[in-house]
């Protein structure tokens, strides 16, 4: 894929009034006296099926992060301060490197060789420090979120958000012997689980014979999902523990393995529990506390950027041949009234 340069708006210039002092605009257009920053990204694919693989569209936050005169060697994420737009003044300059946007969104086609991508606003390198500016650093995170501070909080935390993560990149000062155009490499920040069900044999000879068996529904037990990243560190921040609900492929069951389920994204862990409900014919049989376990039978322990693929094995109950079924119905009793209590408080 052709390489592209993070473009600049052509926005019109809005002016303040006829007086010749000067006043702060916020404007995302031309900047007299500040060099844009250049970056591209990579996106580091799982092994198997993603909510992010190449070629899909991603929405992300690229942060730009300065670092100072006493350590020009690191970005400086306790002075970060977000800031969302360009400031200007009516010369379209730049009266310091605070009025420069430092996060900007973007969307771009995920590829694994680096592509140039369009932010919105454009980021600029530091102006302060005449010849010897600050060096600056670029990260990213997807997708996009609230930013505060050093942390981006999503929006949504369902599970089935693909939580990204792109480290630190310096892209220089901004001078012709210092600018670096930095290459982002976003990685995966979670485990991705996805499930298909199979019938371990026919159904003839079964108590499901000529009965249509689907799965309705898969719950993974005490799954956690990103609720925030902190960018200053590439730490995922977990929402509570708690069951996570996933639809399942509501089709006819077969010996032939049906279609995927949505793939979620939690965090990685070890001794997973689930449950799953079948639908027999209509009526719903549930099954709880299945430990996921691989092929050599021990658990399975899930890592952050790997798919696992999780496979239900059903087999279906065996007719017991020349025996009467014990047929059973149930009701519930009423609540009887008991003897009233009472407390005196004196």
């Amino acid at each position: 894929m052709k390489k592209s340069l993070v473009s600049m708006a052509a926005l019109a210039l809005i002016m303040a009034s006829c007086s010749n002092d000067e006043e702060n605009v916020i404007n995302n257009g031309e900047v007299a006296n500040a060099v844009p920053v250049q970056i591209s990204q990579t996106v580091t694919g799982v092994e198997t099926k993603a909510a992010i693989i190449p070629g899909n569209k991603m929405d992300a936050v690229i942060i730009m992060v300065d670092g100072n005169s006493s350590s020009a060697s690191a970005p400086d994420f306790d002075s970060f301060v977000p800031k969302k737009d360009n400031t200007l003044n009516n010369e379209s300059k730049f009266a310091s490197d605070g009025d420069r946007a430092n996060y900007a969104n973007t969307q771009f086609t995920a590829s694994t060789t680096a592509n140039g991508i369009v932010l919105t606003p454009t980021l600029y390198y530091p102006v302060d420090g005449g010849a010897n500016p600050n060096k600056t650093w670029i990260l990213g995170v997807a997708p996009q979120g609230t930013v505060s501070g050093t942390t981006v909080t999503f929006t949504q935390a369902d599970g089935f958000q693909d939580v990204m993560f792109a480290g630190q990149q310096a892209a220089g000062n901004g001078t012709e012997s210092d600018k670096t155009k930095a290459a982002l490499n976003f990685q995966h920040k979670t485990t991705q689980l996805t499930f298909v069900a199979q019938l371990s044999g026919e159904l003839a000879g079964t108590e499901w014979e000529n009965k249509t068996v689907s799965v309705k529904e898969i719950t993974i037990q005490n799954a956690q999902v990103p609720a925030s990243l902190a960018f200053n560190t590439g730490t995922v921040n977990w929402k509570d523990a708690a069951n996570l609900m996933v639809a399942g492929c509501n089709t006819a069951l077969s010996t032939t393995a049906c279609a995927p389920s949505v793939p979620v994204m939690v965090k990685p862990a070890t001794d997973i529990l689930v449950n799953i409900d079948l639908s027999v014919e209509g009526a719903i049989q549930s099954y709880t506390n299945l430990k996921i376990k691989k092929e050599d039978g021990s658990n399975l322990s899930t890592a952050e950027g790997f798919s696992h693929q999780v496979t239900f094995n059903i087999t279906p109950p065996k007719t017991a041949q020349g025996a009467v079924g014990i047929e059973a119905s149930a009701k519930i009793e009423a609540w009887k009234p008991g003897d009233a209590g009472k407390v005196d408080i004196q």
